[in-house]
């Protein structure tokens, strides 16, 4: 069949979870119908309130949200069928009452609901298969105006949704044009913003103002908001590129073809755009005017740069700027040879380094000192000496000329500084000053739970310490293998209001967009994702790491006006991230084989099933359920069923999201609640039971190919049919008329036949049921297992453009021992593939599996490594051990709660390893793994270690309140002494390890936000040394 491909091109942005209940459901289900029309307030039977006339009146309770949800269901429900919005009227809607009404009165619910009174027993089955969220058809899940999308024009949410096809006049905010000496050709001056392509021969992504270290000190730090005035620019549009690049049709670059500042030689267009309300040159200003100047005319001015710096200066001696709990490692050496980009790579090659502290403590920034706080060893020593304050441990001085700063990782972002020792009594004498180089050598790994946060830290302390914003910066544009350079205004001021100002998100967007819309292959490429609902974002990448710019407020709720131009500062090991804008990407649910082949990704599939005991032939009722390429285990009582078909709520159409968003919750319950999974990749064949008694299929043996041929003729095996099963009515009523009941057991039943060999059996409710089953599942199995082999390869092909590394195994041609021509490697290629590693479901909750896979996990620091199935869910990690045992699903083994926890990677994550378990010095071993994937990665690279609190008082793990992450507000604040444990995992490749860390540090971020009360609580347990203030 060959290797599979993922499309990245879709005619839909369907990211959501479709899902389908195969069989009926117990008679319970009904209730939950009846409560939602009780909470609706209607006191009219649903069939009745459809059968109301549109101009009709109903109770004056009843009427406003339910007509509200009564014509938006109308509606698209005529649109679904076929029909136009012009010939939509009330005869229409009569119309299209009156057959919704008798299509829900003949479905299987409708009926059921009408005879429910007559249901006696409770054990009695209702109902049919329906897909879940779907009434009539009619998805309840999601808003009208999404359904409807791909007819408009562009993305109503999408930030460049006005300026797609409007020729109307747009605002942008741009750096004020000044004359460039250096690219000044005839008279013209450099233009504020340009586009221009990738090319070898332009590898500066920033151009600082100057080679030396700022002169601005510590006054000039934290600088208060204000508005920019809004100035205007010519803008240059420059539309000539090289072609677009993807992996596997790589096209070679060439250098630019216009110099900068040169005019065009002809080809490509040059087009110019002119802005009302431009800079004139006014007079200079009397000095009773600039004296007079107050608020928002000060600004941008040297007087305002003034004033800005003299605010750090106006903060009070003592008066706290930052404030947090870390986990933080402290190292000390005598060498004196310390890198200024200190990182985990400078960590492993530095030598005679000795840990003076690990662990978690408080950390305040308070002039120009950070302050580590610990408890006391000694139990309410705080309070029984009156001090009321946390011990003080460490300081770090931010004014000693040698303190440096720099990302220790950026996979995981923690940062470091590097600084002479300062004494505890500096603290209350400020005329401390730091000793001869030759002196020990402090370094501090600090490693804060929310990313976000830690940026705010790097970016507030890099401006601290005189950290100077370049003249320009580019911004790059993966999906057509260009550039957009635009300038920061006032970069050499200390005040970056006016750079904050252009710099924001929204506004960086609409730039870029307009520029980008000068290209050819724009139309292509771009707008046709756009008009499908796609949006821009910006994302700053270091290596296949991928920073989405998602956060534009902070933990506490302020606006983060840096969150765009934070990527600046975070430099590690000598190397910048650079910004880029792409296009925003959820899961993928298509991809084609090489034969043409297209695979859509087929729904999810839950309900209720007995398991078959091959030995005792005993009956386990068991609820059966799948979550992205996983089959799930649950009891009955805890199975989290979907509510049946039936009415929408009241107020559905503006809680379209909050439904949803329930649904998806519904599913993690599931997943939290499962006591086993098993990957569909272990199913070989899904089958109609053949005998009584199933019999142990022969394991799979063979080359892969003959493995890959049988497997394939094994799942798509024609099902046995026959008038038996139309005629089975289900149940135990089904039962007693059959004669040979022992038959009708057998053929409402299915069997999975696993990779080891072992058969797994179920029955259904009846015949018809269990064909249901049998088709859909083996549609899962299918698509999953191309699924993982596609994303294997992407992996692959991304790593090795993006590293230079050979493969493990080379590319050769069928039946040819010549290997395939591969482009050379380049580790500045635009790799627009990062998108699907790097996906927006994360982060955006679109599934109840935010993450998941097979890895290895350590038992203990001293134990072994056990092949695990790790789920990341929200709020929680989820792990299931994978066993030897000829068994379908593998134990629920632990569930780790996310809630104060901290992960860290590489370097970090290996020195936590007791001292003989990890050897830097190893050779890297090639591996290959089920799904085709070969790597060859060091054991550091893909490490990582989730630190965690075992229990936490107030936190409901396994009740109704499970999966939500607000719960965390009611859990107690912890003392920084309280116990800890910690996982230790490895993955199979430095990119999977990368996405990892990724995606449970995203979740962290959330569980931060959702519990702010709680985070700024804990942020201010404890009390700080007073310090002695300035007459």
């Amino acid at each position: 069949m060959g290797t599979p491909m993922l499309l990245d091109h879709r005619t839909s942005d369907r990211h959501n979870d479709v899902r389908r209940f195969i069989g009926p459901m117990p008679v319970a289900a009904l209730e939950e119908v009846e409560t939602t029309l009780r909470k609706s307030g209607l006191r009219k039977t649903w069939a009745e309130l459809l059968g109301l006339k549109p101009n009709s009146h109903v109770e004056e309770d009843e009427e406003e949200g339910f007509r509200d949800a009564l014509k938006d269901l109308t509606l698209r429900f005529f649109l679904g069928h076929g029909g136009k919005r012009e010939d939509w009227g009330e005869v229409q809607e009569r119309a299209v009452r009156e057959k919704m009404l008798k299509q829900w009165r003949e479905s299987e619910w409708g009926r059921a609901l009408r005879r429910r009174k007559e249901i006696k027993s409770s054990g009695e089955w209702v109902g049919s298969s329906f897909d879940i969220g779907v009434f009539l058809g009619v998805n309840i899940l999601e808003s009208s105006s999404s359904q409807n999308e791909n007819t408009r024009p562009c993305g109503a949410d999408s930030p460049v949704a006005a300026t797609t096809r409007s020729t109307a006049a747009e605002t942008f905010l741009t750096a004020p044009e000044r004359p460039d000496i250096r690219s000044t050709t005839h008279g013209q001056t450099q233009s504020s913003w340009s586009i221009h392509p990738q090319s070898q021969t332009t590898d500066i992504l920033y151009r600082p103002a100057t080679d030396d270290r700022s002169s601005a000190n510590s006054s000039t730090a934290l600088l208060g908001p204000s508005q920019p005035r809004d100035t205007g620019a010519q803008l240059h549009v420059r539309s000539e590129h090289p072609p677009s690049s993807y992996l596997g049709v790589h096209s070679p670059r060439r250098p630019s073809m216009l110099a900068r500042g040169q005019p065009s030689s002809g080809k490509g267009k040059g087009k110019t755009v002119h802005y009302p309300d431009t800079i004139a040159q006014d007079a200079p200003a009397s000095p009773s005017d600039v004296l007079a100047r107050q608020g928002s005319d000060v600004e941008d001015t040297s007087a305002g740069a003034a004033q800005d710096a003299s605010v750090e200066n106006r903060v009070r001696w003592g008066d706290t700027v930052m404030r947090d709990r870390m986990l933080i490692k402290i190292s000390y050496t005598k060498t004196g040879a310390i890198s200024p980009d200190f990182d985990e790579w400078q960590n492993r090659v530095t030598s005679h380094l000795r840990v003076e502290s690990f662990g978690e403590y408080i950390v305040a920034w308070r002039k120009d000192k950070l302050e580590i706080y610990d408890d006391f060893s000694t139990p309410g020593r705080e309070w029984l000496s009156g001090s009321g304050h946390k011990k003080l441990i460490f300081l770090v001085p931010l004014s000693a000329p040698s303190t440096r700063l720099s990302v220790y990782s950026f996979a995981d972002m923690t940062f470091c500084i590097t600084c002479p020792p300062m004494p505890l009594s500096a603290l209350t004498n400020d005329r401390w000053h730091a000793r001869d180089s030759n002196e020990r050598t402090q370094i501090v790994i600090f490693k804060v739970k929310s990313r976000s946060r830690a940026v705010d830290w790097v970016w507030n302390l890099w401006r601290h310490l005189g950290g100077q914003l370049p003249s320009a910066l580019e911004i790059w544009s993966p999906t057509l293998d260009t550039r957009v350079e635009i300038n920061i205004p006032n970069h050499d001021t200390p005040s970056a209001t006016a750079a904050y100002a252009v710099f924001n998100k929204d506004n960086l967007i609409k730039l870029c967009g307009k520029s980008l819309r000068s290209m050819q292959e724009y139309k292509s490429l771009i707008e046709d994702r756009l008009a499908e609902g796609a949006t821009f974002e910006l994302a700053w990448r270091h290596g296949t790491i991928l920073d989405w710019v998602w956060q534009l407020d902070d933990v506490q709720g302020q606006s983060r006006e840096w969150a765009v131009l934070s990527g600046l500062a975070l430099k590690q090991g000598g190397t910048l991230p650079h910004l880029e804008i792409r296009l925003r990407q959820h899961t993928q649910n298509r991809l084609r084989l090489k034969d043409g082949t297209r695979l859509d990704e087929p729904p999810g599939v839950e309900g209720y099933l007995d398991r078959i005991r091959v030995t005792s032939q005993t009956k386990q009722a068991v609820y059966l359920v799948t979550h992205n390429g996983y089959i799930f285990v649950l009891s009955p009582a805890r199975s989290n069923r979907p509510p049946p078909p039936g009415p929408p709520p009241e107020g559905y159409v503006a809680e379209a999201d909050g439904l949803r968003k329930a649904e998806v919750r519904r599913g993690t319950r599931q997943i939290l609640e499962a006591t086993g999974m098993s990957d569909l990749r272990s199913v070989v064949a899904v089958r109609r039971a053949f005998q009584v008694v199933p019999m142990r299929d022969a394991a799979q043996t063979g080359t892969e190919a003959m493995r890959e041929e049988a497997e394939i003729e094994q799942l798509w095996a024609e099902v046995d049919r026959s008038d038996l099963d139309d005629n089975d009515p289900g149940g135990d009523a089904g039962l007693a008329m059959a004669q040979d009941k022992a038959k009708l057991r057998m053929r409402r039943s299915f069997e999975l036949v696993l990779t080891t060999g072992a058969v797994v059996r179920f029955e259904a409710y009846s015949c018809m049921v269990a064909l249901e089953w049998i088709m859909r599942l083996r549609a899962l199995v299918w698509y999953w297992r191309h699924r993982h082999q596609a994303d294997a390869q992407q992996e692959m092909d991304v790593v090795h453009l993006s590293t230079g590394r050979p493969r493990v195994t080379p590319l050769r041609r069928v039946d040819s021992h010549i290997g395939v021509h591969e482009p050379p490697p380049d580790p500045k290629a635009s790799l627009p593939e990062l998108t699907t590693f790097f996906n927006w479901c994360t982060l955006e909750d679109c599934r109840p599996i935010l993450k998941s896979g097979r890895l290895f996990a350590r038992q203990g620091v001293y134990g072994q490594y056990w092949h695990t199935q790790l789920v990341l869910v929200s709020g929680s990690l989820v792990k299931f051990r994978v066993t030897d045992r000829a068994s379908l699903y593998h134990r629920r083994h632990k569930t780790i709660s996310l809630l104060d926890a901290y992960v860290c990677s590489g370097y970090f994550a290996a020195q936590y390893l007791p001292e003989g378990q990890y050897d830097p010095n190893a050779p890297p071993v090639a591996r290959r793994y089920q799904d085709g994937l070969e790597t060859d990665d060091s054991e550091e690279d893909t490490l990582f270690i989730v630190w965690y609190r075992p229990t936490i008082k107030g936190v409901d793990s396994q009740g109704s309140q499970a999966g939500q992450r607000s719960q965390g507000n009611s859990a107690a604040v912890p003392p920084l002494s309280a116990k800890r444990k910690v996982e230790i995992f490895r993955t199979r490749s430095k990119l999977e390890r990368d996405v990892w860390v990724w995606a449970i540090n995203s979740e962290i971020e959330k569980i931060v936000r959702a519990t702010q009360e709680r985070e700024d609580r804990m942020r201010e347990a404890g009390g700080l040394v007073d310090t002695k203030r300035k007459s």
